[in-house]
């Protein structure tokens, strides 16, 4: 494998990335596709549990409120480990901990009922129309992972300006979930679409910009599984590259597959740097930029990695087209990449 040029980090991100690394490798790597091909809920719920003992379960919600305290990169860094081995997984721990995030900015307006780490993995419905009218919520959401089995659903609706969330519980009267029929990837994210009709919530909770910062923990989190994807994709490119014949010499001879082999390597570093830089700014637009130009990366890696593998690339044996398929996921959520970039111009002309 070629050597990534060392990424200079604080002692405490290096050892978290080493236990991230080593949990993904020992769990996650030997049922990678298992986790694609078949992602019964017994089988996500058992992985994603193990990551309990690396704080993922909670790794957003402060700690004085009992949860795993990670700071936004410490978060990213096992993200990007993770998503090494299993992207699916990566997305399905970003999501829970996204739908924990209002519980952690916010306050509760009366009782807290099921709503914490130990239910997992949880759901949240963003974006949506969703509407909070008379105490009970209506809307649907097209798109959500962890929809399917979950055990309660984190809802922002659209006519709160923002700054008011609800969850509800997944088996309440007038929720229903309906899975992706065969999603393109991530698909031990669970993805699927969710409907709810005068649904009682479970909590109600308000104050601060929810959307803003559950926006910005997708869009900062989806950018460090792309590194983890572009990590992947040379991992599997470079090991081939080294093993096959063609023309006379080994394909990492030939200048084109060096060429796509030292473009992810690039990626991977500009990726690492955007995720830090964007980590320290509580700002949305920091977290977009990287978003957009680490799955751009992303997918482009998959699909150079494709490339060098010739027609093995598209067999399941091989892996790529799974890395493939994963990285045109994070490229659609949570918008386009076309949507982004007009907020962001958007953003520009009114900031």
């Amino acid at each position: 494998m070629a050597r990534l040029p060392e990424f200079r980090e604080e002692q405490e991100y290096r050892i978290l990335r080493e236990s991230a690394a080593s949990y993904a490798a020992n769990e996650l790597a030997p049922q990678a596709e298992e986790l694609d091909l078949e992602p019964a809920a017994w089988r996500v719920k058992k992985a994603i549990s193990k990551a309990g003992e690396l704080g993922m379960l909670s790794a957003l919600v402060p700690e004085e409120k009992g949860g795993g305290g990670l700071d936004d990169y410490a978060f990213c860094v096992a993200l990007e480990e993770i998503a090494v081995e299993e992207a699916g997984i990566a997305v399905a721990l970003l999501a829970h901990n996204a739908a924990l995030l209002p519980s952690a900015l916010g306050e509760f307006e009366g009782l807290i009922t099921g709503v914490g780490a130990e239910s997992y993995p949880a759901c949240l419905a963003f974006p949506g129309e969703i509407s909070l009218r008379d105490g009970k919520v209506s809307g649907k959401v097209p798109f959500a992972f962890n929809a399917v089995d979950c055990p309660f659903i984190t809802l922002i609706p659209t006519d709160e300006a923002g700054t008011r969330a609800a969850t509800v519980s997944a088996d309440a009267t007038g929720v229903s979930a309906e899975p992706e029929a065969y999603p393109l990837g991530l698909r031990a994210a669970c993805p699927g679409s969710l409907r709810l009709e005068g649904a009682e919530p479970s909590n109600l909770i308000s104050g601060g910009n929810m959307l803003e910062a559950v926006e910005r923990a997708l869009y900062l989190g989806l950018a460090a599984v792309s590194v983890g994807i572009i990590r992947n994709s040379l991992r599997k490119a470079y090991a081939y590259a080294r093993e096959r014949y063609q023309a006379g010499k080994m394909i990492i001879e030939h200048q084109q597959m060096r060429l796509f082999l030292a473009e992810m390597l690039a990626g991977v570093e500009e990726g690492r740097s955007l995720v830090r830089e964007a980590s320290s700014s509580p700002e949305l637009a920091p977290s977009m930029i990287a978003w957009l130009r680490n799955t751009a990366r992303a997918c482009q890696a998959a699909t150079d990695g494709v490339q060098i593998h010739g027609g093995y690339g598209y067999m399941r044996d091989y892996g790529m087209e799974r890395l493939m398929r994963d990285a045109k996921y994070c490229q659609m959520y949570p918008s386009t990449s076309q949507e982004a970039l007009l907020r962001l111009l958007d953003m520009s002309e009114t900031g």
